[in-house]
């Protein structure tokens, strides 16, 4: 009896840690994403802040959404002289971009480019919305 119950214990102790082992990397990938999406929104305040200064207009984020390694970011351009759509698109995907690379590597890169990981490539889309009085 000693032995099969050791066996029983052995075949115990192997399925809890497989158990373990997939709810770990199921929940390192949600954390990777966690920190994805906090780092494209922080980016995006940033290149924002910076649009906001230079040019006086108010650009509000309206939402941040993910889609297959593809970061939406839908912004709200009111009051002021503001560049051009693709100027605005252009600078708030260069932060959104710089930020997931300090996330994911820990370096602010001078040319942003999407950003591998083992999970998916993540690269921003900016969609820009004039609003008007």
């Amino acid at each position: 009896m000693r032995g099969q119950a050791s066996a029983e214990v052995l075949i115990l102790v192997g399925a809890i840690l497989a158990v373990v082992a997939s709810l770990l990397y199921m929940g390192a990938g949600s954390n990777e994403l966690s920190v994805v999406m906090a780092a494209a929104r922080t980016g995006a305040d940033d290149a924002i802040a910076a649009l906001g200064a230079e040019h006086g207009c108010a650009i509000d984020i309206e939402r941040v959404s993910f889609d297959a390694g593809m970061i939406k970011i839908r912004v709200a351009v009111r009051g002021g002289p503001p560049p051009d759509n693709r100027a605005i698109s252009d600078n708030i995907r260069a932060g959104a971009l710089r930020f997931i690379q300090h996330a994911i590597g820990g370096t602010f890169p001078e040319n942003p480019q999407p950003v591998k990981t083992g999970r998916y490539t993540y690269d921003v889309s900016v969609e820009v919305r004039r609003v008007t009085k």
